[in-house]
C-alpha cells in the first residue's frame, strides 16, 4: 500500500450509518435481538428483533432511462414528502400522506431513497388505509430512520398498532428478525382477501414479508393508498424521498391526524450525479463525480458537502456549473489523518436541488508501515492468546472515530460506520442506551475503552450486542438494569451475537443483567473472553421466566470459545452453561458464590483447567452435565461439601481443544489474580467494581433482584481529553492505552 494515498469509498445505505446527526442517508441501528422473547415497546415504538447488517449496500444513483440517440438521460421522478408529527403507530396517527383512492385489487411498488433522521423511529413508505381518518385502520411498509425494513399494521379503526418486530406480530413473520435490514423497495399488495408485504434491494427480486388475512385486518373495497411518512418528533418535521412509483397514481396529500407542523409534496424530475469517488491523502482529497441527467434544465450547478462522520455540520464547496453531462471535482483540504469523512454531490438546477445519497472515504495516516505489536496485557492471559485474533485488520491507516460526549447517539455513530474502524474516546462518563440495546452491525470494529479519560465508560439501561465480525470491545462496563421497565424487559449486558466469529471481549463488566450478564451467542467461531468482571444479574426481576439470576451462557454450537481469566460471582446459575454442541476452552476463571458453576450440556467438548470454586450455595457438582471434559487443577478453595466432577460428565484423557499460546497457571494463583485484574480498567475502577470486588474477596454481598439493591445507576464524572495518537504504531498505542489502566 502506498502510504501516501489511499482511496476507500463506501455508500452509506440502507443499514450503513445510524444516529449520523442530521444524515439523510438510510440509517439501520439499534435493534434489539433477544433470543428468549421480545422486548416490550418503549417511548410509543416497539423495540424490534435483530438481523446481521453486511459492510456495504447499494448505492443510491439515480436510476436512467436511455433516451436513445447516446445523448443525454433523463433523470428520475423524486418525490420528496415531508412530514411532521408523533409517529403513526399505537392508536391514532400523526403524519402526512400522499394518497388516491383504489378499489379492489392493487400492486403498490417504490424505492424510498433517503428518510432525514429526526428520530431513529421516523418512518416512510406505502400506505394502504380504510380512511384517513388517524384512527384508521391500515397497513404500512415502512423504512425508518434508525432501523431496516418492516411492516406495521393497525387491525381494527382505534385499535393499537402492531409489527412483525413486536410480540403480537412477530409470529407472522416470513423474514428472520422481523426486518429486512438493506431493502430500500417496498411493495404492498391486495389479493382477494389477503394483504402482502414485500421488501426488496434491488426492485426485482422481492422477499415476502408478512401476509395477512380477514383474521388480521379486513379493509373495505375502495381504500386510501399512497406514500406516508412521520418524523416521530412534535418539534420537526422529517423529509423522505421516494423514485419508481408503480402501481398508484397520487394526486391529494393531506396531514394525517394535526401535527403541529403541517406536511407537503412536490414531484421534480431530477439531475443526477452518479460515479462519486475520492482520492484522499492524509490531510486533503479530490472529491469526484459525473453529472449524468440534466433533470431538463439548461445548467446544473454541481457541488460537494462534506464533514467528518459522526459530526452534525457540512463543510460546503464552491459550485461547478456544467450545461451538459459530464465530470465535476473539487479539491478540499484541512482534513484530519487517519479519519472517515462523509461526503455527497449537490445538482442544482435553480428550481430543485438533488443530494446524491452520502459516501464515506478515509484518509490515511502518513505512517510508513510499522508493524509494532505493543505490550503484552499484564494479566496472565493476553486477549490474543485464545483461538480468536485480535483484530488482524489494523493496520496503521485503519480509521478511528471519535466519541467525545457520553451519549448514545454519539456512540451509535461511531460503531455503527461500514468499515474497518476503531472507537475511541475523549470523553469518560455514563452513556444511558434508553431502555434499548446498542449493536455493533458491521465488521472490524475495536471499541478501546481504556482510551477513554478517567474514570472511563459506563452504558446503563441497556445492552452491547456484537453483530459483526473480527470484532474486539475493551474496558467497557455495561449495566442494563430494569431501566423502568415491566415484565418482558430481559437485556443481556454484552453478548456476542449468532453466527459472528473471530470476536473478542477483554477486561469488561458485565453485571445487572436480566438475561444474562456476558455471552456468546449460538453458531460462533472462534470466540474470545478474557479477564471480565461477570457479576451480580439480576434475579428475581423482570424476565418473563421469573428468577434468573444467570452470569453467562455459550449458544449452541459454539466453536472454539476461549473463556479465560475471568471473574463469576454473586448469581445463581450459568458460571457458565455451555449448550450442547459447544467446544471451549474453560481455564483459569474464578467462580464464587454460586448455585450451580460449570454446565457442560450433552455432545459438547471441552477442555476445562485451572478453574477455582468457592462459596456454593448448593450441592451441586461444580462441573456437572453430560458433555465430555478434560479437568485438570480446579480446586474447591473452601470446605465446601461439593464434588467437582459429577456422575453425567463423560472425562477425556487429553485435551479435546487448545488455543496455541494460551499458557495456564496454577489454580493456586488465581483466585487474587483475578481480583486484581479482571474487569474494565482494573487500576481505575468506578465504586460499583470496587464494591463488587470487595465484596467477593471478603465473602460478603449475594444475589440482587434489582440495581436499586445495591445503590442504583452510577453517574461518572464526564471528563475530556484530546487524544494524542503517533502516526505509526497504531496497534502498539492501543495496547499501551490498555496497559495504562491495567496492573
Amino acid at each position: 500500500m502506498n502510504p501516501d494515498r489511499r482511496t476507500f469509498i463506501r455508500t452509506l445505505g440502507a443499514g450503513s450509518i445510524a444516529g449520523l446527526a442530521g444524515c439523510s442517508a438510510l440509517s439501520g441501528d439499534d435493534d434489539t435481538d433477544t433470543p428468549e422473547g421480545d422486548t416490550e415497546p418503549t417511548d410509543g415504538e416497539e423495540t424490534p428483533t435483530a438481523t446481521s447488517t453486511p459492510e456495504s449496500t447499494d448505492t443510491d444513483t439515480d436510476t436512467q432511462t436511455d433516451t436513445g440517440g447516446g445523448g443525454e438521460t433523463e433523470g428520475p421522478t423524486i418525490i420528496t414528502l415531508k412530514a411532521a408529527g408523533a409517529d403513526i403507530w399505537n392508536t391514532t396517527d400523526l403524519g402526512h400522506i400522499y394518497f388516491a383512492e383504489v378499489s379492489g385489487d392493487f400492486d403498490a411498488r417504490v424505492e424510498v431513497t433517503s428518510l432525514e433522521n429526526t428520530n431513529p423511529h421516523a418512518k416512510a413508505g406505502l400506505m394502504a388505509r380504510a380512511a384517513l381518518d388517524p384512527g384508521s385502520r391500515n397497513v404500512m411498509v415502512r423504512k425508518r430512520a434508525g432501523y431496516g425494513l418492516s411492516p406495521q399494521w393497525r387491525p381494527q379503526d382505534g385499535a393499537s398498532t402492531t409489527s412483525t418486530t413486536s410480540e403480537a406480530g412477530a409470529p407472522l413473520s416470513r423474514v428472520e428478525g422481523g426486518m429486512m435490514e438493506n431493502a430500500t423497495w417496498q411493495r404492498l399488495e391486495r389479493v382477494g382477501d389477503k394483504i402482502r408485504a414485500y421488501g426488496s434491494e434491488n426492485g426485482e427480486d422481492w422477499t415476502l414479508m408478512v401476509e395477512l388475512t380477514t383474521d388480521q385486518i379486513e379493509l373495505p373495497d375502495t381504500v386510501v393508498l399512497g406514500l406516508a411518512a412521520t418524523s416521530h418528533d412534535n418539534a420537526n418535521a422529517t423529509t423522505a424521498k421516494f423514485r419508481n412509483l408503480s402501481g398508484v397514481e397520487p394526486t391529494e396529500n393531506q396531514d394525517l391526524g394535526n401535527p403541529i407542523i403541517s406536511g407537503s409534496v412536490s414531484v421534480a424530475q431530477a439531475a443526477v450525479v452518479s460515479d462519486l469517488g475520492a482520492d484522499a491523502s492524509p490531510e486533503s482529497a479530490t472529491l469526484q463525480g459525473t453529472l449524468t441527467s440534466m433533470g431538463g434544465a439548461d445548467s446544473v450547478d454541481v457541488r460537494y458537502e462534506y464533514r467528518e462522520a459522526t459530526t452534525e455540520e457540512w463543510t460546503e464547496t464552491d459550485a461547478t456549473t456544467l450545461s451538459e453531462s459530464g465530470p465535476a471535482e473539487v479539491d478540499i483540504s484541512g482534513l484530519t489523518p487517519r479519519r472517515y469523512y462523509e461526503f455527497r454531490a449537490i445538482a442544482d438546477t435553480g428550481d430543485n436541488e438533488f443530494s446524491t445519497v452520502a459516501q464515506l472515504f478515509s484518509t490515511p495516516s502518513g505512517s510508513d508501515g510499522s508493524s509494532e505489536e505493543g505490550p503484552a496485557s499484564s494479566s496472565n492471559v493476553d486477549p490474543a492468546d485464545g483461538f480468536a485474533d485480535l483484530a488482524p485488520w489494523v493496520d496503521d491507516d485503519t480509521p478511528l472515530v471519535v466519541v467525545d460526549e457520553p451519549t448514545r447517539e454519539s456512540l451509535a455513530a461511531a460503531t455503527s460506520i461500514p468499515g474497518p474502524r476503531i472507537v475511541v474516546f475523549e470523553t469518560s462518563g455514563t452513556i444511558d442506551l434508553g431502555a434499548e440495546d446498542l449493536n455493533v452491525r458491521n465488521d472490524k470494529c475495536w471499541i478501546a475503552g481504556q482510551t477513554a479519560p478517567s474514570p472511563g465508560i459506563t452504558l446503563i439501561r441497556g445492552g452491547l450486542w456484537v453483530y459483526g465480525n473480527d470484532c474486539a470491545v475493551q474496558h467497557i462496563r455495561v449495566r442494563p438494569g430494569t431501566a423502568g421497565q415491566d415484565e418482558g424487559w430481559q437485556p443481556d449486558a454484552i453478548e456476542v451475537a449468532d453466527d459472528t466469529s473471530g470476536n473478542v471481549v477483554d477486561h469488561c463488566t458485565g453485571t445487572w443483567g436480566v438475561d444474562e450478564n456476558i455471552n456468546v451467542g449460538y453458531d460462533t467461531n472462534n470466540s474470545t473472553m478474557t479477564n471480565c468482571l461477570v457479576a451480580e444479574p439480576l434475579n428475581d426481576a423482570t424476565h418473563v421466566k421469573g428468577e434468573h439470576g444467570y452470569n453467562s451462557i455459550i449458544g449452541d454450537r459454539a466453536k472454539n470459545v476461549t473463556l479465560s481469566g475471568n471473574i463469576w460471582a454473586l448469581g445463581t446459575d450459568r458460571n457458565p452453561r455451555l449448550k450442547q454442541g459447544t467446544e471451549t476452552v474453560v481455564v483459569n476463571n474464578f467462580v464464587h458464590h454460586y448455585s450451580d458453576g460449570m454446565w457442560a450440556d450433552p455432545e459438547t467438548k471441552h477442555s476445562i483447567v485451572g478453574n477455582v470454586f468457592e462459596d456454593p450455595q448448593t450441592d451441586q457438582p461444580n462441573i456437572f452435565g453430560e458433555g465430555s471434559v478434560y479437568a485438570e487443577d480446579n480446586v474447591q478453595r473452601d470446605d465446601a461439601d461439593v464434588p467437582m466432577i459429577g456422575d453425567g460428565i463423560s472425562q477425556l484423557d487429553s485435551r479435546p481443544l487448545w488455543p496455541e499460546a494460551l499458557e495456564p497457571v496454577s489454580s493456586s494463583d488465581v483466585r487474587s489474580h483475578n481480583l486484581e485484574h479482571a474487569g474494565a480498567r482494573p487500576t481505575d475502577r468506578t465504586e460499583t467494581d470496587e464494591r463488587i470486588v470487595a465484596n467477593i474477596r471478603n465473602g460478603e454481598g449475594g444475589v440482587i433482584d434489582s440495581q436499586d439493591d445495591v445503590g442504583g445507576y452510577p453517574e461518572l464524572a464526564e471528563n475530556t481529553q484530546s487524544l494524542d495518537v503517533p502516526t505509526s504504531g497504531l496497534r502498539a498505542w492501543l495496547r499501551k492505552q490498555a496497559a495504562a489502566v491495567e496492573p
